[in-house]
């Protein structure tokens, strides 16, 4: 016999694609949405590495059936994660209900099912309907069904029959549109082996010059398997052992054909390898039914379906000769839609599951955030990642880094007080009155952030110094000056310090106004992630705000303005401490009923203290 130039690399069509598997290593090539072909490789344990029994003849083949079938299913299901989405339906409430009690990623879970439903159904039209169909013939027939003979006879029928079912089924399904496609990437990789195994170098023109039908291909597997079984169960009809009833041969006979069918893959996957190692007049004959077969499964490829094919057997070639190559993995996608769903098992809020994906996309609105857009893998990650620190308890604002404040960005992390809309009250207090001002000096004291101070030299033309006790808050401020494009003189040190004999036109402060004891009751996105140091007030909230009050006039010019952010129902108490030096309005938030937010003070003259 004459031994034939054979390669050890096999293959098969996946959606949009080919999967290239060698003896180490296994490489999924597809052309994506945008017309690249893109990689995912991976390595393998190689056959003289596993235990003895995976060489055995026979089990071998059955391990082989049972890892070809799981392998089969998980690579078609991942070349399909390259296209994303493609359905953007809402899950129903079963879905979500079933999603969020198991913890389970549904799209799983339905791979799962689906695989189920199509091993049963496969035993379905393959096994059972043969039978009722024969059982059903012989009896109109009025056939005997007792000899030995007789039953041969019903085998080879049954036999037979499926295999026209299972030709006929091929033979319909590859009038579909996908399949079609499939079938052609389906010859794209055998004319990319049979290219190799021919010494031709790979290109798509000497690929295209092979047939698209192989030796090893697993259609004329599944067709050796046919005729195997056909000959097994006919020279052995297992129902004989049982003198029973027609039901219950019946059911045997189903059982029976079930439960062996990993001993006739075994079997015929002996025969297979034996049949493309030679290439003879017998062998020829052997093959010729199942090359036959391979014509409905296969169809002629489009050049850039062999370009996918060449990659990905070329990338395994490599991967073998270099065992220390980077392996790679493919960009898929998913619709917003869906990562929103994603995200929405995780944390509640669907608006904070928005916030998070637009700031992983990088999109300021909602509109740009349904445009049709899609995200990638490791954009995903991102996003579950910052949903999964949420779900912790970590505030919205420190997971994206960011917070809006008066319309600006600004980033936001432990160091620093997440800036408020409370505190947007205080920013437009005095915004209003620097109006008024020209080229006035603007003193932020407290500044964290940098929020209050940012706006403020981004709205008006002033000069504005900022201070902070905290150098880690002081290092955020700027950032946020350099990212904002102001120029801030920032100063270190508590309070009034770092401005020692200086003056300005207007003094903005958010101080720390909480009275310790109520630091307890705080959420605890408060009270375990912001910072205490920005928060504690003293034993009643207002151990800073006395001291502000106490000093500010020493630091402002005539008629200068003193704007404070208070806690709720400081309001009479700071008035009273007002009264003195200042000229004191308060200016309440949107509540029903509304709460006095801002404590805004003109000083009233300059006395001998301040000179």
């Amino acid at each position: 016999m004459e031994k034939k130039n054979n390669c050890n690399i096999g293959g098969q069509a996946v959606l949009e694609g080919v999967m290239m598997r060698g003896p180490s290593s296994m490489v999924t090539a597809v052309r994506n949405p945008q017309g690249e072909i893109v990689l995912e490789s991976s390595r393998l344990k190689p056959l003289s590495q596993k235990p003895k029994i995976y060489r055995l003849p026979i089990i071998r083949g059955i391990i082989s059936f049972a890892n070809s079938f799981i392998l089969g299913i998980k690579i078609i299901n991942r070349s399909g994660e390259v296209f994303g989405d493609l359905q953007q339906e809402k899950p129903s409430k079963f879905e979500k209900w079933l999603a969020k009690t198991f913890k389970v990623d549904m799209m799983s879970v339905f791979v799962v099912i689906a695989a189920i439903l199509g091993i049963f159904m496969g035993i379905g039209l393959f096994v059972l309907v043969p039978q009722l169909i024969s059982t059903a013939v012989f009896k109109l027939a009025g056939w005997e069904y007792q000899s030995f003979k007789m039953r041969i006879a019903y085998n080879l029928f049954a036999g037979f029959l499926r295999m026209g079912i299972f030709i006929g089924y091929i033979a319909l399904v590859s009038l579909m549109k996908e399949i079609k496609r499939l079938f052609m990437y389906h010859g794209a990789e055998h004319k990319t082996i049979s290219a190799y195994e021919h010494n031709l170098e790979l290109t798509v023109e000497n690929v295209q010059k092979m047939r698209t039908v192989h030796d090893r291909c697993g259609t004329t597997f599944m067709f050796i398997v046919m005729v195997i079984s056909i000959l097994f169960f006919a020279a052995f009809p297992v129902d004989v052992l049982v003198n029973a009833g027609t039901v219950a041969n019946f059911i045997v006979r189903v059982l029976s054909r079930i439960i062996l069918i990993p001993i006739v893959a075994g079997i015929s996957y002996e025969l297979l390898k034996l049949f493309s190692k030679y290439d003879n007049a017998i062998t020829r004959i052997l093959k010729k039914p199942g090359l036959l077969l391979q014509k409905l499964t296969t169809k002629e490829p489009q050049d850039d379906m062999v370009e996918v094919a060449i990659a990905a057997f070329s990338e395994v070639l490599l991967l073998e000769e270099d065992k220390d190559r980077q392996l790679q993995s493919f960009v898929t996608y998913s619709t917003v839609d869906k990562i929103i769903q994603d995200l929405l098992q995780i944390i509640e809020h669907k608006n904070e599951a928005e916030l998070i994906v637009m700031s992983v996309l990088g999109v300021k609105t909602k509109t740009e955030l349904y445009d049709g857009r899609r995200v990638d893998n490791t954009q995903k990650e991102m996003c579950l990642k910052f949903a999964r620190r949420r779900q912790k308890g970590a505030p919205i604002q420190y997971v994206l880094n960011n917070a809006c404040f008066y319309g600006y960005d600004f980033y936001v992390d432990s160091r620093v007080l997440i800036p408020r809309f409370d505190t947007e009250i205080l920013a437009q207090t005095a915004i209003k009155i620097l109006k008024y001002i020209p080229s006035a000096k603007v003193l932020d004291l407290c500044t964290g952030s940098g929020a209050i101070a940012i706006t403020v030299a981004k709205e008006c033309l002033c000069e504005v110094t900022a201070t902070d006790i905290s150098q880690d808050a002081l290092e955020v401020a700027k950032q946020n000056a350099l990212s904002n494009k102001v120029d801030i003189t920032f100063k270190q040190g508590s309070l009034f310090a770092p401005v020692k004999g200086q003056k300005f036109d207007v003094i903005t402060c958010n101080p720390p106004y909480i009275p310790d004891g109520d630091i307890p009751s705080l959420e605890s996105q408060v009270r375990d992630y912001e910072p205490m140091l920005a928060l504690k007030g003293g034993q009643d909230g207002l151990d800073f705000i006395k001291d502000i009050i106490d000093k500010a006039h020493k630091h402002l010019n005539e008629q200068g303005f003193l704007i404070m952010e208070i806690g709720k129902g400081q309001d009479q108490f700071v008035a009273e401490l007002l009264q003195e030096r200042y000229e004191a309005e308060l200016v309440y938030d949107f509540n029903n009923p509304p709460i006095a937010r801002v404590a805004v003070a003109k000083l009233k003259e300059l006395g001998e203290d301040n000179v």
